[in-house]
This record gives structure tokens, sequence and C-alpha cells, in this order.
């Protein structure tokens, strides 16, 4: 040590305090890398000796005593219990338990494609009350008039002011936190000019009224008016939120204030079921219509109608309430009609005001059906997402709200808020707790009508152990979230009566809760040293043996490194993605429209980052190895004669860039020593050091793999022209990854062109930086349509006659004296059917134009 520390001062020139401090954090780093002991805990569940209870399938390494020595295991967990409802006493929590935030998934999945729909109404007008100075008009003023007259004009301001008329009904308890989601994000778009909440009820009379926000968020205020929401502007939306299932609407005693509303403005029906469900709702008798309009902010009772029973005549009685759900399409269709765009028509109910004589009894499950009769309704009647989400509940001991959103966001994530109503109101689950006026929502459970509906839903849905993915899912949130539900952290040995009544939903590792301190601190370190196993008893020694004594002795390890060990290939990591998936979809009642929708997926792949250096970094993507058909089929539409005869092609993994090369990843190796040929470090037209670098030759894009490959020691270069292509196929055969079309809210080009059933869109007359449409195709590559041509590494050929079968570079002399090269891709200035995943182009290797390229990294055998 003291020759250490006389070096340190020598060469470094370090002071005493500095020295201090190294030693100081290398003793602390050393004591971070030692591992706690780790201990076993199983949650206790209730047995059930006909179906098999969801951890049944824990591996045998959980339990404690397992008899397979080489597995290593689990560390250990607390287990978290659903809060019980809270009675109006407030009784306290049980014995040696703690109340614990467990962060809150959300209810409103797709709350960026839902503010995308309403963009038709995010429009700003002149104000009517609100004015600003006009600094031009008053400069022009004085020259005209030698007088400084301020001169005003009107404020520009949002179009609409928003009022959420929420159903108070009982039924709709279980949407509360979609609700106060669906307010919040309303509320901070800033595309309204005021967001207000008002509850809908009626007193004991059956006189209807409303309530100033939600009844859950206010003890009590003066019942208001309907009246009391017109607007002589017409300048507010009003939005009824409800499932239509209450007496309310089975009666017809919300007719009354539908009609007042649509007389006087703009108004639509948020229902919250699936179109599925509707049928067990008071509008299972309702008419289904068409509706659209001519004229921006029409009244409703303006809006012109298309009937199924085109016979029949609409009369002045009929209130037309457009009907949505929370799902994009639906609502971008009744936002563009309340814009004024006449060619759209969305989905609207004609409720009458002719009193009903009887309430209409919404068809009910019978209670005596057998289990595998309610499985098989539920199966013909449901989508293939609720089946699936049904599926993991059963794999699930405890079956509540705020489970369900974690279920979903860990394991569904393309599941929505109509998927869980088609689970809840299935027929196969029932109440587990009763609900009273102040029961919140996040405390209610669930419970199916019987086992056997759990088991026959197991042994048909394989699921994985949900315990574990829950648990995984709240460890790796815990303390990021701003909205939290309480679930109840106890020991199970010391709350035998908890244990009973119910299960654990999900657990927390002892060390997580170590490091979030204080009482949580306390209670993992007890917990802990009830799981410690029991101190063996020391050995007894027969009489006259030396007794034993302890002793410390230092041992020395030498461990010889191979220098010379070539490397065993990049540290692979994995990463999720966003991959999106456009499809053709038959819409609306008549089932006449074709409608274009986006289908998002969450998907996963490996990657590794290669450091160039000032922060920036090169993300590289595994590619699977696989075959494929190169080139186009006679039938997809504007095919090119080069992109033919299709022949199979077989290709090896290979690593590729996750996006094009940007201008500061140029500009880092350009800045290395020259192979070749000097580098021009600002080429691009468009500058950003997020953009793709555009303006680069063959020969250039050439010089920067051979630069990079020295720099790094690995073998990078252009892409083949096989690999690029089936690099952005990642398996599919349509026209683009994203299927038959394309769109402009998807990837940068001509979007003023269209390209089979797809829609026109924003031309952005620039490129774009990378990624920044968030969708990636399905092996985690970016911008394989638009935004920049790439580079590949072939010759140009006038077709594939003779092509190699490998995926290996044509580089044999084509059809232009080995001056032509390929170009793959497309870029912001090409229509669609150039930006085609089969699409190719010849261009002079020493052209440079808007021209980009990505590169890609061969693998060493070892690591195939």
């Amino acid at each position: 040590m003291d020759d250490l520390i006389a070096k340190l001062v020598q060469e470094l020139g370090l002071t005493a305090e500095e020295i201090t401090d190294i030693l100081w954090l290398a003793l602390l780093q050393w004591q971070s890398t030692k591992k706690p002991p780790t201990y076993n805990f199983v949650p206790p569940l209730k047995p059930n000796p006909d179906t098999p209870s969801p951890t049944d399938k824990l591996d045998s390494s959980q339990h404690p005593g397992s008899s397979n020595p080489d597995v290593k295991p689990n560390p250990p967990k607390a287990p978290l219990y659903p809060r019980p409802p809270q009675s109006p006493s407030k009784s306290p929590l049980p014995q040696e338990s703690l109340p614990f935030p467990v962060p809150n998934a959300r209810a409103i999945r797709n709350s960026r494609e839902l503010l995308r729909s309403l963009r038709p109404l995010m429009q700003r007008v002149p104000s009517q009350t609100s004015w600003i100075l006009d600094e031009e008009a008053t400069v022009q003023c004085f020259a005209e008039t030698r007088l400084w007259l301020p001169q005003r004009k009107p404020k520009q301001e949002p179009w609409f002011e928003l009022a959420l008329v929420i159903d108070a009904s009982p039924s709709m308890l279980i949407w509360q936190r979609h609700v106060i989601e669906l307010q919040r994000l309303l509320a901070q778009t800033g595309a309204f000019r005021d967001v207000r909440t008002w509850s809908l009820d009626v007193n004991s009379n059956g006189k209807l009224y409303l309530h100033p926000k939600l009844r859950a968020q206010v003890n009590y205020q003066a019942p208001r008016s309907p009246e009391e929401l017109i607007d002589p502007t017409r300048r507010r939306l009003i939005l009824v939120v409800s499932d239509c299932i209450s007496t309310l609407w089975q009666s017809g005693t919300v007719t009354t204030a539908l009609k007042i509303w649509a007389e006087h403005g703009p108004m639509a029906l948020v229902q919250m079921l699936p179109e599925s469900l509707w049928d067990r709702t008071a509008l299972s008798e309702v008419p289904k219509v068409r509706l659209h309009s001519l004229v921006p902010g029409m009244t409703n009772q303006k809006l012109l109608v298309v009937r199924r029973d085109r016979w029949r005549k609409t009369t002045s009685r009929d209130i037309k309430v457009p009907v949505l759900t929370l799902e994009p399409p639906i609502t971008s269709l009744w936002s563009q009609m309340v814009a004024g765009k006449g060619n759209i028509r969305a989905p609207g109910l004609l409720f009458s005001l002719v009193e009903q004589t009887s309430f209409h009894l919404i068809e009910t499950i019978s209670v005596d059906l057998p289990s595998e009769e309610r499985v098989q309704r539920f199966r013909v009647f449901s989508s293939s997402i609720a089946r699936r989400l049904a599926g993991l509940l059963a794999a699930c001991p405890v079956v509540s709200l705020p489970v369900i959103r974690i279920i979903q966001d860990a394991m569904v994530p393309q599941s929505q808020q109509v998927h869980v109503a088609e689970v809840l109101l299935s027929g196969l689950f029932g109440l587990a707790t009763s609900i009273k006026a102040d029961t919140h929502p996040d405390e209610i459970e669930y419970r199916f009508y019987d086992e056997g509906i759990r088991g026959i839903l197991l042994d048909s849905t394989p699921a994985p152990d949900t315990f574990k993915v829950l648990s995984k899912w709240i460890e790796e949130r815990l303390g990021k979230s701003l909205d939290d539900f309480i679930a109840i952290l106890t020991n199970p040995q010391s709350n035998s009566a908890l244990v009973e009544q119910t299960q654990p939903f999900a657990g927390v590792a002892i060390e997580v809760l170590k490091r979030q301190g204080g009482s949580y601190a306390r209670f993992a370190a007890d917990l802990e040293l009830r799981l410690l196993p029991p101190i063996p008893a020391p050995p007894s020694f027969t009489e006259g043996f030396p007794p034993i004594q302890t002793f410390e002795f230092e041992v020395a390890t030498i461990t010889i490194e191979d220098e010379t060990e070539p490397s065993s290939g990049p540290n692979l990591q994995p990463f999720e993605f966003e991959v999106a998936t456009i499809e053709l979809k038959k819409s609306g009642f008549l089932g006449r429209e074709t409608e274009l929708r986006v289908k998002p997926s969450r998907q996963r792949a490996t990657r590794f980052s290669e450091d160039l250096g000032n922060g920036i970094q090169l993300e590289m993507v595994l590619i699977p190895e696989g075959s494929f058909l190169m080139g186009s089929p006679e039938n997809e539409l504007e095919r090119l004669s080069c992109e033919s005869p299709q022949h199979r092609v077989n290709i090896s993994s290979f690593c590729m860039g996750k996006y094009p090369v940007t201008l500061a990843q140029w500009q880092s190796v350009a800045s290395l020593p020259q192979v070749k040929r000097k580098l021009n470090p600002d080429p691009s037209r468009f500058i950003g050091a997020n953009r793709p670098v555009e303006r680069v030759s063959w020969y250039d894009a050439s010089e920067f793999c051979d630069r990079l490959s020295r720099y790094t020691e690995k073998p990078y270069r252009l892409p083949s022209e096989a690999e690029w292509e089936y690099a952005c196929r990642a398996g599919t055969t349509t026209p683009f990854h994203f299927g038959e079309t394309i769109i402009s809210e998807l990837a940068n080009y001509n979007g003023e062109v269209t390209y089979a059933a797809g829609s026109k869109g924003v031309y952005r007359q620039e490129t774009t930086p990378v990624g920044s449409f968030g969708v990636a195709n399905a092996f985690g590559l970016y911008d394989m349509h638009g935004n920049t041509c790439e580079w590949c590494a072939d010759y140009w050929h006038k077709n594939y006659k003779g092509a190699p079968s490998e995926g290996n570079a044509w580089s044999s002399s084509g059809d232009n004296d080995n001056q032509m090269r390929v170009l793959r891709g497309g870029s912001w200035n090409d229509r669609p059917a150039s930006c085609r995943s089969a699409y190719r182009f010849r261009y002079s290797a020493f052209n440079e134009s808007y021209i980009g390229f990505r590169v890609v990294c061969g693998l060493p055998p070892k690591t195939l």
C-alpha cells in the first residue's frame, strides 16, 4: 500500500486528500459488488383441490428446500395484497402491515392517437371578447393620419370549449379512471378554450339535473339545470360519457337533455362499451344512422342523416346524436364531421322523444349456466384480444381494475378500454366485494362465477406466471409514477387472517424495499430476519480432541489473460420498440367504407452501440438469418421490370444501423484518419445533428465504412442489395413493411401523391430527424421508407437474372461499365411507389445529390 501511495504522488501528483477519496471510493465499489444472501419466499395461496392455482406453475427452485442444487434461488419478495374496501369507520390496517403506493398503469392506452384524431377541432378563431394590439395596423394608421391611435384586432383562441357530461350511474363506477384520464388529457392539450366536467343524475322525483365536476370529487354542490350548458355562440362541445345501462337511459329521461343540447350546438355520446355489447343496453332499439355536415360547427339537429332503412323519413321528434368510443378511428370520423367535411359520415343514433312505458330489460346471462357454456358464449361473441386478456386474468390470483391495467400494459399492450368491457361484462366474472356509495373503484375485486371457468381458460390459453410479471413491472416503475394506487404490504406469517381471505397479486423484492428507506426499510429488515435459515448447531467433538480455533490467511490468485484472443463479438442487449401496421378495414354501421387503421404493437430485438466519441453513439441492430423472395410480384402496383424475376435469397445474420447515418455520426467519423479519400465534414443541405447525412457519394460512404472499421476493429461496410431488402421487409411480403400502402404520418415522402388505398398527407420538402415517427419495422429498423435514398454495395444490373442467391453483394460488372450503383428506400422528395421495399434505382457512384446510407457489420462465427 505504501508503494502504491508513493507511486500515485510521484507520477500523478495527487494530494493526500485526493488519495483518501480514491481509496474510499474503491472500498465502496468493492462492497457494492458483494452479493447479499438470497432466500426464497413463496406467497401463501389458498389451496383449491379442483383447479390448479396460478402459482402452482412456479419452478421448484422457488420453494424452500428445493432439491436441485444447481438452480439459483430467487431473491426474497414481500407480498402485495389488494387493499380492502374502506369502511366508514376507516378501520386500521392489519398488524405488521403498511400501505404501499403501487404505480398505476394508464387506463387510456392510446392517448396520443386519440389526440391526433381530434386535430380537425384544434382550430383557432378570432375571439369575440379578447383583443390585442395590431402593431402593423397601428403603424399604418400613424403613417396615414400622423396620429398615434392604437388599432386592435381579435385575439386568436381555440375554436371550442368542452363540457364533459359524465353519467353518474353506479354502473359507470368501473370507468371512473378512464373518465378522469380523459378529462385530464383533453384539458392538458390546450386545444379547447375551457374543459369542464359535469355529473348527470336524477333526483328522487325523477328530474334530471347536473352537478359540477365528478361526484367522486366533490361532497355536495347545488344541482344545475341542463339548460346551463347552452352556448348562444354554438362554440361549446358537449360530450356525454355513459354506458347507457342505467334507468336514466332505459326510461328515456335523458332524451330531454339530449334534445336541448342537440338544438343549440354540437353534441355527441361517448359510449364506454364496444358496439358488440350495445344490444345489452338502452341503445338496442335506437336506430343507427350515418351523420354528415356541410358547415363547420353545425348543431346536431341540422345534421344530414343517411338511414339504413332509407324508406323511413326523419321527423322533428328525432334527436340526432353522433356516437363514438375511445377508439381513434371512430373519434376521427366525428371530429372531421364537426369540422364540416361533407364527405365524412360519422356513426350516429336517432333518439325519440316518445316516452317509454316500461323499462327495457338488459339481456343477462343466466346464473344457472354451466361453466363450459359461459366460456363458449364468451369465445363466440368476443374479440381475440379480449379472449387473451381473460386468459391472463385467469392466471392472476386477484382481479381488480388496477391489476387489469397493469396486465394490459405488461402483457397485452394492444388492448384498449373496450376489451376490458368485453371481459368484465361477459358473464364470466362477478363482484367479490360489495359496492357502496363511497367505494373506490380501485378497491373492487372481481371473481369468476366458479373456479371451473378459471380452469377452462387456463387449459385453453397458456399464460405466463402473472405474479412474476406483475412484480417485475411494479419494481421497474417504483418511484417513477405520479399516479399510484394503494396496496397492502404485510408479513403473511403474522396475518394469517388476511392470507386466508385473499391472495397476493405481486411481490416487491426486499432489496427494493430497503432502497425506499423509512418504514419500508425497517419492514424489509424485519421480514428478511424472519426468512433467514436457522443457524446450524456446531458439530460435537470427542473428548480429548483439541479445540477448534480460527485463524486468518491470504489467498493469491494468478489470472493469465490472452491479449491475442479474438473478440467474441459485440455485446448485444435487448430493446423494445413500436411497430405500426396499416390495416384496411370496412367500418361503420353500413360497412361500405374502407378505412385506414394504424395498428401498433410492441416488439423486441437485440442491438449493440458503437461509441464514436463526444457522446455520439451508433446503434446497430441484429438482423436474424433467414431466406426471402427478393423482388416484387407481377401484380404489385407500379412495379418495375428491374424488380424481377423474383428469386429466393438466403441471408446470414448481420447487424444493421438502427437509423440512417446522421450528420453527427458522419462528422465524428470524418474526423478520423483518412484511408483512401478525403471526406467533407459538412456535406448536407439540411443541417441538424440528428438528421440523416445526405449529398454523399457511393465512394464517400465506402470511405466512411473503411474509417469506422479501422477505428472499431469491426468489419463495417455498405449493405448488399439483398441484405437491404431483407432487412426492410422484416418478414413481410407487402409493398411496404407497414402493409399494402403508406401514409405520411409514418414516413417522410411526397405525401401529396397516394399509393393504392392510401390517403393524401404532408409533403415536408426536407429531411426529418431519424426515428422521429416513432415506429420501426419488425426487425427494429427505422426510416426504411423515405427520408433519404440509401446506397447499397452492389453494381447496377437491369434485372435479377444471374443474381447471387446467398445475399452477398453483386459486384461483377453490370450494365454500366462499373459506374452505376444501386439506391434503395426512396427519399423525402419521392412519390410513395419509389419508397416500396422492392423498388431499386440506378445512380452514378460519383454523384452526391440528396443521398445517404446506413452501415452493416458482419458478425464473427462464434456469435452466430
